[in-house]
């Protein structure tokens, strides 16, 4: 087996690059980060072999100059994205960089039909995916005749993609009391895009309308994997997010482990398919009325991805050897993921950030008189199987800069940060 070739990692305060990086350190491959930020947990963590300052990826022209001179200096790195700015440029420019790097990522096209959200929910159509009830208005007539469709239910605003998206929203509830028109361009300004991005699409500047479902803070099932080439049905872990901050549209803080819908993992197989897609996924799904309907679909490293490691499926290892052509061992890895059989139940939190909702909790109990909800018996209770995000006994200095992260943040924004763990 070939270990020569460094895994180029960025974006290092992300969970799923540390993730990746201690996946890869444990299989012995070379581990490099590239980040415009010193204080960072991966840049912390001993599993990184070289580190490298870059300029920052919100400056796409000096970020792709420094990529181009690295690649000419350090030929042969896995390039592994982890947002959707950085798969979207690292598609887009993948002629290009395929002579100084190795990537395992398919063309633009495919990763801009997964990333818009209008593109995706068509190939949705074409496979039998369902997906929330979803409109694409452009303009104040189209919009008016949404409303009338949608009736009293009610909606989100959301925007058609991440990428470039300076603003970072998920999604903004709308007042029924406001004026539609006025809300719909509101969004628009307050969520500017970048200009790669509206240059390759200008139509993604209109935000979807999209019916709000109830259970979408409460019951979302994540399916997580990798898909070769070579396969139908994708290796994958489900599990079912039952806590995240801010409660209504929010990150994920606390999963547990469920079972793999083989239809499910069918269907998304034959989305891959149609999309032409192959590489590392998450996929998220609400439960709605008895149906599992698709609301996002990362092509990329995402956060909680320890937990699929955890539970005998190394993604960026699978990513590594497929990128750099070891067939014969992908295959062999491929099948010991496959084999893999779960022994009780899982569960995957940050500890630090569920402390803080406990302690938000007494608070609440006291001044609002809301049920109590146990969390730290739910910890406990899981404790052999429990997957943190940053801590690791035998890798302490992400732990320290996580902590030191947040009481930057606390002290900065205390209001914000406080109110993103109370109910």
């Amino acid at each position: 087996m070939k270990l020569d070739a460094p895994a180029l990692l960025f974006l290092g305060d992300y969970y799923g690059t540390l993730a990746a990086a201690r996946c890869l350190a444990a299989k012995g491959a070379p581990v490099d980060l590239a980040d415009a930020d010193r204080m960072n947990r991966t840049w912390a963590s001993k599993a990184v072999t070289t580190r490298h300052f870059a300029p920052p990826l919100d400056d796409v022209p000096r970020f792709l100059a420094w990529l181009r001179e690295h690649g000419r200096m350090h030929p042969g790195a896995v390039l592994y994205p982890a947002s959707d700015e950085l798969v979207f440029l690292l598609a887009k420019h993948r002629t290009e960089l395929a002579g100084s790097f190795r990537m395992y990522l398919p063309e633009i096209d495919t990763i801009f039909r997964i990333l818009n959200k209008q593109r995706l929910n068509e190939a949705c159509a074409r496979v039998g995916v369902d997906i929330p009830t979803t409109f694409y208005p452009r303009n104040e007539t189209e919009l008016r005749e949404v409303l009338t469709q949608l009736g009293d239910r009610p909606f989100l605003l959301k925007p058609k993609t991440q990428i470039q998206l300076r603003s970072g929203t998920k999604a903004a509830e709308f007042d029924r009391n406001d004026d539609p028109v006025a809300a719909f361009n509101r969004f628009v300004a307050e969520n500017p895009y970048g200009r790669e991005l509206l240059d390759h699409d200008p139509e993604v500047q209109w935000p979807m309308v999209q019916e709000f479902l109830p259970n979408a803070a409460a019951a979302i099932y994540s399916l997580a994997g990798f898909i070769d080439e070579k396969h139908d049905i994708p290796l994958a872990r489900a599990s079912r997010k039952i806590l995240q901050r801010p409660r209504k549209l929010g990150i994920g803080l606390c999963f547990e482990s469920a079972p793999v819908s083989d239809e499910i993992l069918r269907k998304v197989g034959a989305l891959c398919k149609d999309l032409g897609y192959h590489g590392p996924f998450e996929l998220e799904f609400v439960e709605h009325e008895g149906r599992m309907l698709l609301i996002d679909f990362n092509p990329r490293n995402y956060s909680q991805m320890a937990f699929e490691i955890a539970r005998g499926l190394p993604t960026p290892w699978l990513q590594y050897l497929a990128a750099t052509g070891q067939d014969e061992a992908l295959e062999t890895e491929w099948n010991r993921a496959a084999a893999w059989k779960p022994e009780g139940e899982w569960v995957y939190t940050h500890r630090t950030l569920l402390a803080l909702v406990q302690g938000t909790q007494l608070f609440e109990k006291a001044a609002k008189k809301l049920s109590d909800e146990d969390w730290g018996g739910w910890a406990i209770r899981h404790q052999g199987r429990l997957v943190d995000a940053v801590r690791d006994g035998r890798d302490v200095g992400p732990v320290l800069v996580d902590a030191v992260k947040h009481l930057r943040y606390f002290a900065r924004h205390p209001r914000s940060f406080l109110r993103s763990f109370a109910r």
